[in-house]
């Protein structure tokens, strides 16, 4: 089905998002949070649906800011739009709601198609339900671990000897960082610190921080400031280092999940 684009300007959080008339969506045998396939000249998106009767008219589409940047396609363009397969990792998800445990291959799919947008929040809470209630072995703890790393971008430091900390968090320990992380560099050491903002209280450790100093870093700001200062501390989110984080931390924080 041949659609045009209406710009919808808002940021789903990295999600790609679509509205379509309830018409289409008839005429193309979907429904809310099903998947569609955009095609706009070499480039494609899988998104996930919204549906509407007058935000949108029959023969429009409205695209979010995550898929309008996916496919640089502007208001008014015509776009290709069809019924997309469900993600094979969704099997891997239900899989893991009934207790069996997940393998490398089956890790990165779930990260992948999570970063790619091409789950839902429901699918996603699902998933973080499953870990939360159904603990991850010490395999299953490697296999995610490696896979959100995989995903996302890596920093070099060169470094011979680079160090890490973590704690409790939340409300009893998301102050150490703020203690820790300087002390661990003024002795020499290479601590280069990312933190999450708030996930089950008022402020987490990068909200803190951010009274007194920037944390909204990239990564080539990051290198400079543990080049001149052994360490920083700068929050995650801006960092690309691990972008299945964030989308699992948005989805956790209404659930009250840590």
């Amino acid at each position: 089905m041949k659609l045009k684009v209406k710009e919808v300007d808002l940021d789903a959080g990295g999600k790609l998002i679509a509205v379509l008339n309830m018409d289409d969506a008839g005429e193309l045998g979907v429904r809310s949070s099903s998947r569609i396939k955009i095609e706009y000249g070499d480039k494609e998106a899988t998104a996930i649906v919204n549906i509407t009767e007058k935000v949108v008219k029959k023969g429009e589409i409205g695209i979010f800011r995550e898929v309008k940047e996916k496919l640089e396609a502007n208001e008014g363009e015509v776009v290709e739009v069809s019924p997309a397969p469900l993600p094979k990792s969704l099997d891997y998800i239900k899989n893991r709601l009934k207790g069996r445990k997940l393998n490398k291959k089956e890790m990165k799919e779930i990260i992948t198609d999570d970063v790619k947008g091409r789950l839902s929040e429901i699918e996603i809470a699902a998933f973080i339900i499953s870990l939360n209630f159904k603990a991850l072995d010490l395999d299953e703890a490697m296999n995610l671990s490696l896979a959100m790393v995989e995903v996302g971008k890596t920093l070099n430091l060169n470094k011979e000897l680079i160090a890490d900390k973590h704690s409790i968090g939340g409300v009893p320990g998301d102050k150490t960082t703020l203690l820790l992380v300087p002390i661990v560099a003024s002795c020499g050491v290479t601590i280069p610190k990312s933190s999450s903002r708030a996930i089950t209280s008022a402020a987490g450790t990068a909200d803190r921080a951010e009274v007194l100093m920037p944390v909204n870093l990239n990564l080539d700001e990051m290198r400079e400031v543990v080049e001149k200062a052994d360490g920083c501390i700068v929050w995650g989110g801006t960092l690309e280092l691990s972008p299945a984080d964030d989308i699992f931390i948005n989805v956790e924080f209404p659930l009250s999940l840590d």
